[in-house]
């Protein structure tokens, strides 16, 4: 299964310097070229960019650029401009272009917010909390580690 993250599935790993946990739940993940520059810019903390990158050179993070001219910048460009959704920006535009071009499942904290494209896609969409209860589910965390971060992720 290929996940797609936005950036608040993704940021709550880096920033809290656990994303060993994603490494154990999933093979590899695909963010946008636009998920990645955000998270690259100079108002975000240097760890943060460090984590990331590190996850980018070990190529468990591949970093997916929409290129123009091809049926998922079409797609992109359709969901930016939907003035009926004024609440998407271009990271989510782009992960959710990206998840329809791979098939894949989109790492997004807020499912109602993109339900239209979920359902006229047939996309599936995993909250940071389907995340971390998976990780509990398959004993990767203790139940202890999963009521911290369950409690991390709420203070977000």
């Amino acid at each position: 299964m290929k996940i797609i993250y936005d950036i608040d599935c993704l940021l709550y790993f880096l920033r809290i310097n656990r994303t060993d946990l994603l490494e154990k739940e999933f093979d590899k993940i695909v963010i946008s070229n636009n998920v990645f520059n955000s998270l690259n810019n100079p108002s975000i903390p240097d760890f943060i960019k460090d984590n990331l990158n590190d996850l980018v050179d070990k190529e468990f993070v591949k970093v997916e650029e929409i290129s123009l001219n091809t049926e998922t910048f079409d797609i992109y460009y359709q969901i930016v401009n939907d003035h009926q959704n004024q609440i998407l920006g271009d990271g989510e535009a782009a992960s959710i272009a990206i998840a329809i071009k791979n098939k894949g499942t989109i790492a997004y904290n807020n499912p109602s917010a993109i339900s239209e494209y979920l359902d006229k896609y047939d996309l599936k969409c995993i909250s940071l909390e389907d995340i971390i209860k998976s990780l509990y589910k398959s004993e990767k965390i203790s139940k202890k580690e999963f009521e911290s971060l369950l409690d991390k992720s709420k203070n977000l």
